[in-house]
């Protein structure tokens, strides 16, 4: 995803928030009244949901956003039956993962969206636009580092897979995640993005992690572990989620991202099949897409927004962080459609065997 962390000329900028405010007009002239349902898989997520987009969205329109709150695999499972049913009881998933559409999309579970209902689609990189649904976030696995005394700083994510570099490390124990892991395991040991669209070849993943399992000292299976795992300084290194690294550095500044090597796709706000409220959905993604508001729900949340000109509303502390500035698109991997297609093809087969390795 190559986002360009710089301000539009001044003019540009203006001219942008008077379509923006005329849009919003003519939005909350439509949809006053109206509520839609929209899922949101908790904690701190859906607070910056709320704060940063919601609350001033409910003010501005009249119109109400409600909160579902439910996990990946029971939201997956359950806008699935509504679909199948033909009772649409959530409107919309607020944040699914790209390796997640695929499934989605063949199955029939979510609906195309009308882009030119959404301006500011137009401003996002081509690499995260879909037309099944509204980019909200930049998502990276990458690796992290304590930076202290007899510490080797990560130079790259390969060097985490790196036996001779000694330290305490951190992953994750999850099946979910297996597809992550060895993603970036077999990048790690050479293998081309070209190559893993092939298929995932779980038999490698595992040999390329064995050299360092004596050093995995922890295995966290959710954000909360993960975060806290950095704040205690419980490992030297952690394989996680950038919104996390974030979340603890915050806590404690001896911890540094690494995102050299690390992978990225976007999250999306998705429309239901059979939905009746596409048109809330429409203005709460325009009222989204705003940079300042994406700047504030980064605060919050910790992950980066898609919006390029977010970056430029963000602290200074914040910034290194980010994964949508120039230096952290330079060196950052995104993956195609093709190979989502592979993971969720292969979930079960890695999850399975990722599992039975972290249990031996």
């Amino acid at each position: 995803m190559q986002y360009i962390g710089r301000r539009k000329p001044m003019q540009y900028i203006g001219i942008t928030a008077a379509f923006a405010i005329a849009s919003s007009a003519v939005f909350a002239a439509d949809i006053k009244g109206k509520e839609a349902v929209i899922q949101s898989p908790g904690g701190k997520y859906t607070t910056a949901l709320e704060e940063a987009y919601i609350k001033p969205f409910e003010a501005e329109t009249g119109a109400k956003i409600r909160l579902v709150e439910a996990g990946a695999d029971e939201s997956v499972a359950a806008v699935s039956a509504q679909v199948k049913a033909g009772k649409v009881e959530w409107d919309g998933m607020s944040s699914v993962d790209a390796p997640y559409m695929p499934k989605f999309i063949k199955d029939g579970v979510i609906q195309k969206i009308d882009v030119s209902k959404i301006p500011g689609l137009e401003k996002l990189p081509k690499a995260v636009r879909s037309d099944y649904g509204v980019p909200v976030l930049n998502s990276v696995v990458t690796v992290s580092y304590r930076d202290a005394d007899n510490v080797v700083p990560l130079k790259s994510v390969k060097d985490f897979f790196d036996p001779n570099i000694k330290g305490p490390r951190a992953v994750s124990s999850l099946a979910g995640e297996a597809q992550f892991v060895c993603a970036l395991a077999l990048l790690s040991d050479g293998v081309s993005v070209n190559e893993l669209t092939k298929g995932i070849d779980v038999n490698r993943c595992l040999k390329v992690v064995d050299p360092i399992k004596d050093q995995i000292t922890a295995y966290w299976a959710n954000g909360s572990q993960m975060a806290q795992l950095m704040i205690d300084n419980s490992v030297d290194y952690c394989l996680c989620w950038d919104g996390r690294v974030i979340q603890a550095a915050l806590a404690n500044p001896q911890w540094k991202i690494q995102y050299n090597g690390g992978i990225q796709f976007p999250g999306y706000l998705t429309y239901t099949t059979g939905t009746k409220n596409a048109d809330v959905l429409d203005a709460f993604a325009v009222y989204m897409l705003d940079p300042k508001r994406q700047a504030e729900f980064t605060k919050l949340v910790g992950y980066s927004s898609p919006n390029p000109e977010s970056v430029a509303y963000l602290p200074d502390n914040l910034k290194p962080f980010i994964s949508v500035t120039p230096e952290a698109q330079a060196v950052l991997t995104t993956l195609p459609d093709a190979l989502f297609e592979i993971m969720s093809r292969q979930q079960v087969e890695l999850g399975k065997a990722w599992q039975a390795y972290v249990g031996q």
